[in-house]
């Protein structure tokens, strides 16, 4: 088993994971790979003390480990070679086409049958044409981004032409595109194809782009992920690493905003993301160009951007260039002129802590910025070991007899092996504190509307555990029921969630999920997060929420924050779907009382009283105002109702991630030390690393890290002290190392040197990996 404390630390509260932590610690090359590991990943603030310990971390080679019987395997049951020699086009389109196309023609061309769950092992598959299905549902599984890899033929017929742009893979088209899922794999559009797309992509409600590497083999062709078909999202594109092309990112429409996270684009000829008129949020972005990062045209388009890093660029172009809104809020720009363009206008500063680019509307006085509320990473988890997997099996469609058994076996990990399940009553079973995971590999767990409480399986989470339970990438039929404070992450798929008054966190990601009630005190955080269920979606008594990327249907209230709780929204559409009765008239997008909320968003509308009459209705000490869509231009650049008194100033939070207590190294070995930093209420602007009283350097830019160069003999205290815009400070708890000399015991001396400082402004001298 292998396990590794990922979280993401962010200037002003945002926490960033190993994937950034790395990324600056690392060639940048390597970016996306060091995600691809089976590890425990358990993200958390750098103040919390973390359930799973570092025993063992993956190199970015590693071979995902899976059960033999997960998904069906692209090589064994369609003859698919993988050896980099064979054309396995046919093999491939076979697969994708079986029981879905017959001579030519869909037999099943519907949006909601014949789930698909391919496996593609270890190996290079060469393709010479695009590969692509009809229908929802279907998932291509790799074994790593650097294991599994689709390749174009070099010089392939008829992808030379960049006027007439084909893809390797081709998703359906949009709307009702549901479930189209790839992970862990690395397309190659290989060489002399200079008309080459890597993923023409579309998914609607949920489906994602995880764990992917997108490359062109002579750095040459049109797109590396296409997004420009009607209509893409709401989808996730998440660990997704760009390397080449004339876009990276290429996407348009007005609906139906995609989520991306952790983002690297390198090498673009024209610009990192263009997008035209859609709804972005953005978080973690990694770009190194020479172009502009992100192109966004038409006015009715909005930008959200947080957390990222713009290197390259030119005097004369800004890394954001938009004709449309504008939000950023930690983004730093190296080589540019600037952060922002808004249409002619550069926008003074290379850093930017918060951008908004239109009027900030409030109806109470507040704080004239977004709440910034601390943010943690989805947890993950993956067990190497398939001996501490448990197979759930039938006797015959429709039993479920066996799962309370194998929840109690003492597995880490519960798996359905990919399938369509029944259950014509529910199955209600616990999960105890030994299981780590749940996850279907796609699979459905069908109901039945005259069974008990409508069939399907109900996990309920009662023991409480300081880990994480992740359940995930079940179709639908689950339902979880959260009563105990043991944090749970429900990722990938449609399910049913209830909380107790005493239930722990909760990570949602890439799903659709029904209304439902956050109890005081309960954190939530959310990456696309899709909604269409009658009533108020989400009531935020007394907890707080955080939310990147959100799209509703129906004339309901969205979010009703009370009893104190704290809500941030970042994008991306409200889209009511039908026309208003006059009774729901009376609701309101949002709701605060006596709460505090930021928000930002986008609407759509296309019929007569198809639009909510009132976007927010704020109660504050017995008076109750509103914000009527008269006075709101259909774009929500920034929304803020809070007191400055209910946010109140706390020192930054710092802990040490690498290296580990008590770990050993080589004199002249080159010591990486990285730190983790937050700031609740504010921004972490610097962290300071010290051997014992020595400073060894400062890092200003978030993944906070430093390079220890020419180590020699001896125990060493390790810390970190970060500083806050308030002039607050907290140092980290110590890390003990031992560096022992090439043949004899060191002595316990500390090592003299000179601090180094990197400013965040891109003129600094900054080692090859990325640390100071």
């Amino acid at each position: 088993m292998k396990y590794v404390i990922r979280s993401q630390i962010e200037p002003a509260t945002h926490h960033r994971g190993a994937f950034y932590a790395a990324s600056k610690c690392s060639t940048l090359f390597g970016l996306i790979l060091i995600l691809l590991v089976s590890q425990v990943l358990i993200a958390s603030s750098p103040d919390e003390s973390q359930a799973a310990t570092t025993t063992q971390q993956t190199t970015a080679t590693d071979e995902i480990s899976f059960p033999d019987d997960f998904m069906v395997n692209i090589k064994t049951a369609y003859g698919a070679k993988g050896d980099g020699i064979t054309d396995d086009t046919a093999a491939i389109q076979r697969a994708l086409d079986d029981k879905r196309v017959e001579n030519g023609q869909p037999i099943h061309s519907d949006y909601y049958g014949r789930p698909k769950a391919l496996y593609f092992p270890p190996g290079t598959y060469l393709v010479q044409d695009t590969l692509q299905w009809v229908g929802c549902c279907v998932a291509l599984q790799g074994a790593g981004s650097s294991e599994s890899i689709i390749k174009l033929k070099d010089g392939a017929i008829g992808f030379n032409n960049p006027d007439e742009p084909k893809p390797i893979i081709k998703t359906p088209k949009g709307n009702m595109s549901f479930r189209q899922n790839i992970w862990d794999m690395r397309f190659d559009t290989g060489k002399n194809n200079a008309g080459a797309v890597g993923l023409d992509y579309i998914a609607n409600n949920t489906g994602s782009i995880r764990n992917v590497t997108i490359t062109s083999g002579d750095g040459k062709g049109k797109i590396g992920l296409d997004m420009s078909r009607a209509w893409p999202g709401p989808l996730l594109i998440k660990n997704v690493r760009i390397n080449g092309f004339d876009y990276g990112i290429y996407t348009k429409h007005a609906e139906y905003g995609p989520t991306l996270e952790n983002i690297t684009l390198i090498n673009q000829k024209i610009t990192g993301i263009f997008n035209e008129g859609n709804t972005l949020a953005i978080r973690n972005m990694q770009s190194t160009n020479s172009v502009p990062a992100i192109t966004s045209t038409k006015d009715w388009a909005s930008l959200i951007v947080l957390n990222s890093r713009l290197i390259g660029g030119a005097s004369d172009v800004s890394a954001i260039e938009s004709e449309g809104r504008v939000y950023t809020r930690n983004v730093i720009a190296e080589g540019y002129q600037s952060v922002v363009k808004l249409q002619d206008t550069v926008v003074p500063g290379k850093q930017q802590n918060e951008y908004v680019s239109d009027t900030i509307y409030s109806l109470f006085e507040s704080p004239q910025r977004s709440l910034n509320l601390p943010i943690k990473e989805t947890p993950t988890y993956h067990d190497d070991d398939m001996s501490n997997w448990g197979k759930f099996t039938t006797k015959h469609y429709g039993d479920t007899s066996s799962l309370q058994e194998l929840l109690n076996s003492g597995k880490s990990t519960i798996y359905f092996p990919f399938g369509g399940y029944f259950s014509y009553n529910e199955r209600a079973v616990t999960v105890p504190a030994s299981v780590k995971r749940i996850v279907g590999f796609s699979s459905v767990v069908n109901g039945d509307a005259k069974g008990e409480n409508g069939g399907g399986i109900r996990f309920i989470v009662e023991e409480n555990a300081t880990e994480p339970l992740i359940i995930e990438q079940f179709g639908y039929g689950i339902k979880v029921e959260h009563k105990s404070a043991r944090p749970i992450a429900i990722k990938h798929g449609a399910f049913q969630y209830t909380a107790a008054p005493n239930a722990g966190d909760l990570y949602i990601e890439d799903v659709v999920m029904g209304n439902f009630r956050m109890q005081a005190s309960q954190n939530v955080w959310a990456r696309q997060y899709n909604n269409e269920s009658k009533g108020t979606k989400i009531v935020n008594n007394g907890g707080n929420l955080w939310i990147l990327g959100l799209k509703t249907e129906r004339p309901d209230t969205v979010i009703e924050t009370t009893s104190g709780g704290k809500t941030e929204l970042l994008g991306t559409l409200i889209y009511p779907s039908r026309a208003f009765s006059d009774e729901e008239q009376q609701n309101a997008a949002f709701v605060n009382r006596d709460s505090s909320m930021s928000l930002i968003y986008s609407t759509s509308s296309y019929c007569d009283n198809c639009a909510y009459a009132i976007q927010v209705e704020e109660t504050r000490d017995g008076q109750t105002r509103k914000l009527m869509s008269s006075e709101f231009p259909g774009r929500m650049p920034l929304y803020v109702g809070y007191k400055e008194a209910d946010v109140q100033n706390s020192a930054p939070s710092v802990s040490i991630t690498s290296p580990a207590d008590g770990t050993t190294h080589t004199t002249g070995e080159k010591i990486t030390i990285t730190a983790e930093a937050t700031d609740s209420d504010g921004n972490v602007t610097s962290v300071a690393f010290f051997a014992g009283d020595n400073q060894l350097g400062e890092d200003t830019v978030a993944p906070y890290c430093l390079v220890w160069r020419d180590t020699t003999a001896g125990t060493y205290a390790l810390t970190a002290e970060a500083s806050d815009n308030s002039g607050l400070s907290t140092t980290s708890a110590v890390v003990g190392i031992h560096v022992k000399g090439q043949s004899a015991e060191p002595i316990g001396d500390q090592q003299v040197f000179l601090p180094l400082i990197r400013q965040g402004n891109g003129t600094d001298s900054i080692d090859a990996d990325g640390c100071v």
